[in-house]
């Protein structure tokens, strides 16, 4: 009896400390950990004409199935190596100035510890960046039933990529749903919203990339509020990401492949009409063809789930959903839009 006692207490013991260290650093801090900015050499001292920016969640170049489903499988370097040179491929063939990036993994056993903002930006003309760290764990167990997949170390977040010199990157890492239980918060990643200053000919542009709560509207919502405050106090010029929300004109809201995609009590799309910038897609063009504007699940799309939102002072010459000749390199579709750099006036010094 004796010795059973003690092998159950030396498995209890031995689960806490792997519990312990499997879920470190346990809770990351924005201040301390996503200060990172690599610069390269000025392309060029003329100013523009034209802006043309990026938004995708490129899904860490994994594809479909990508969050850890019944289907998923690890892959090979030559996987992620083939859909990271098709991404950046798809970036310079749209003459990028600006690329909003989620879902990166800077340092993680599923990508085989490849940092994969750093290869994007040497295989781009877009030489500055900065990063957001969102999600740092020794080891994820998930998904949990398939123990030869589980995604180990993870260290990954979002990023944004520039043709121009990167002054400031400022990252507010968004609170967890109150709705999971403690420790599977240790586990889960942060949502956040990343503020970048750009150094444009001697002009300043400032930018937010931001990617919302995926799996509870309660939560998200909230994130959609401190967003409203943040913009009442941060002069935003152009403002993208997965905002994972569907539009408020959407005409199919739930019903879905997985029924646990379902945005019927969702009030974020309703938040957003306070936002204080306009929307790259205009509603009535929305309605006119919904489907043009899908860009989630890449293959056959059923949803828009990734924005671009921008200053009033801005003149928009386009905007498209991008269909990337490899469409599987991510299970988001990107979004991109040009505007016009008419008045001197609309970069603030």
């Amino acid at each position: 009896m004796k010795i059973l006692l003690l092998t159950l207490l030396s498995f209890f013991g031995v689960f806490i400390l792997f519990f312990l260290w499997a879920s470190y650093p346990w809770q990351l801090s924005a201040l301390s950990r996503n200060d990172e900015i690599k610069n390269g050499p000025v392309s060029s001292q003329s100013a523009p004409s034209a802006l043309n920016v990026l938004t995708w969640n490129i899904s860490y170049a994994y594809g479909i199935g990508s969050e850890g489903g019944e289907d998923y499988q690890k892959q090979s370097p030559q996987h992620f190596e083939a859909n990271l040179s098709a991404i950046a491929e798809t970036i310079n063939r749209f003459e990028s100035d600006v690329v909003f990036i989620q879902e990166i993994d800077f340092f993680a056993a599923r990508t085989h510890f490849q940092d994969q903002l750093e290869f994007l930006r040497q295989k781009t003309n877009l030489k500055n960046s900065a990063r957001v760290l969102s999600w740092e764990a020794n080891y994820i167990p998930h998904p949990l039933a398939q123990w030869g997949d589980h995604f180990g170390k993870v260290s990954s977040g979002g990023g944004i990529l520039s043709r121009w010199p990167v002054l400031e990157n400022k990252v507010y890492l968004l609170d967890k749903p109150d709705s999971k239980a403690w420790w599977y918060n240790l586990f889960y990643l942060y949502r956040y919203i990343q503020i970048v200053t750009l150094d444009v000919v001697g002009k300043k542009i400032k930018i937010a990339n931001l990617h919302l709560e995926a799996f509870d509207y309660n939560n998200k919502s909230e994130q959609a509020k401190f967003l409203l405050q943040l913009l009442a106090l941060e002069k935003i010029d152009m403002l993208a990401g997965d905002f994972n929300t569907l539009p408020l004109d959407a005409l199919k809201r739930s019903g879905f492949a997985n029924p646990a995609d379902d945005y019927e009590y969702d009030k974020t799309p309703k938040l957003l009409e306070k936002l204080p910038l306009k929307e790259v897609v205009d509603p009535t063009h929305y309605k006119m063809n919904e489907a043009q504007w899908f860009t989630f699940p890449s293959i056959n799309p059923d949803r828009r789930l990734d924005y671009i939102y921008y200053s009033a002072e801005w003149n928009l010459l386009k905007t498209q959903i991008i269909y990337p000749s490899r469409p599987e390199v991510s299970d988001h579709l990107p979004v991109s839009a040009s505007f016009k750099l008419f008045d001197p006036e609309f970069i603030r010094d």
